[in-house]
């Protein structure tokens, strides 16, 4: 517990000094966030005594450290991020596309593991056959492919052309959502569809999901071949062997349970990565989660650079990556007898 902690304090060090340093950057974009409170559609020419006002009523003429001591201020004593410079609750933008990021970078890694770790032990059991030879093509294959090509690819084939799936569209798992209308720039003739529950938000999030994991396969395919083929060399494999261990039980008590490790490791040093994916896999299916919110907040589909939402963001994003590392930490500890968290490790093999 005191290991626990130890790390969600250290944590949550690590998350102010990534917004401290979000805030200092500030000052060396081209950002003009006097355009939340006077839009270039009203103000295209807007006067230095206009600009200089608006920027006063949003606080950015203020030192930065002072601005950020009102931004940590008010997570310590209210718990929320305030307002944009728009005006709406950061809280409750964050509320409202966290769990979208946070389904896809979940559901997905859930679909990877159920992918790689049966086609990679099989092609460890066959090594060098024809079913391994096969399984390497298509790691390739998957490696050189873009994620756009990959999700465009999966979205056409399996909405488009099968009707599997549905595409671009997210139901909650809890509450009601309304899918939005089936010919887009077109008046709906019928009343928007509800949806929401379990059963639509995972066919909902099934292709993301499957775009997600794709993009990780190769890599996570050819981990776990080459950890079981290594396991399967052990010294205690082969006396499980002798003793006349079959294979189903020898892999479920021995091989899978320490091959598991490495993979397990590099999630932990991917999530960074797959929330970026995350991004990707929310611009192909049109799913307004964090990814989305975030290039609004940096200016790509508005007018202003919105400093309070990106804080909360990276500060929101931070804590969830380091977290997550102390649930995968907890894992590795469980599925290594040898290793016990914040103590050392035992002499002796598994």
């Amino acid at each position: 517990m005191t290991y626990i902690v130890r790390r969600l304090l250290s944590g949550l060090l690590l998350c102010f000094a990534l917004t401290w340093v979000t805030f200092a950057l500030f000052w060396f974009l081209p950002a003009e966030p006097w355009r939340a409170v006077l839009p270039s559609y009203q103000y295209p020419h807007p006067t230095p005594a206009q600009i200089k006002a608006a920027n006063h009523k949003l606080g950015v003429d203020r030192p930065v450290a002072v601005q950020y001591g009102r931004f940590v201020w008010r997570i310590v004593r209210h718990g929320d991020f305030g307002q944009t410079y728009f005006g709406s609750d950061v809280t409750a933008s964050l509320k409202r596309v966290l769990p979208i990021t946070w389904s896809i970078v979940g559901g997905g890694a859930v679909i990877l593991f159920l992918l790689a770790v049966p086609l990679g032990t099989l092609s460890a059991l066959r090594a060098n056959g024809a079913l391994d030879r096969a399984i390497l093509v298509a790691s390739i294959a998957g490696v050189a492919l873009h994620p756009f090509i990959i999700g465009i690819g999966l979205r056409w084939l399996l909405a488009s052309q099968l009707h599997w799936l549905p595409a671009d569209s997210y139901c909650p798992l809890r509450g009601t959502a309304y899918l939005p209308c089936a010919a887009p720039g077109e008046m709906c003739r019928q009343p928007a569809e509800a949806c929401g529950g379990p059963v639509d938000w995972v066919s909902h999030l099934m292709l993301p999901w499957l775009t997600f994991a794709v993009i990780f396969l190769p890599l996570y395919m050819r981990m776990i071949r080459a950890a079981v083929i290594d396991v399967l060399q052990a010294q205690y494999v082969t006396t499980a062997r002798a003793k006349g261990a079959g294979t189903i039980r020898l892999l479920r008590s021995h091989v899978l349970r320490n091959s598991l490790l490495q993979p397990l490791t590099m999630i932990g040093m991917e999530i960074g990565l797959a929330l970026t994916v995350s991004v990707y896999v929310e611009t192909i299916f049109r799913l307004h989660g964090a990814g989305n919110l975030a290039l609004g907040a940096l200016g790509q589909t508005g007018d202003s650079f919105d400093l309070p939402l990106l804080a909360g963001i990276v500060f929101t994003i931070a804590f969830t990556v380091i977290v997550l590392n102390l649930i995968i930490d907890l894992l590795y500890s469980w599925l290594d007898p040898r290793l016990r968290v914040g103590g050392s490790a035992a002499a002796q093999p598994t």
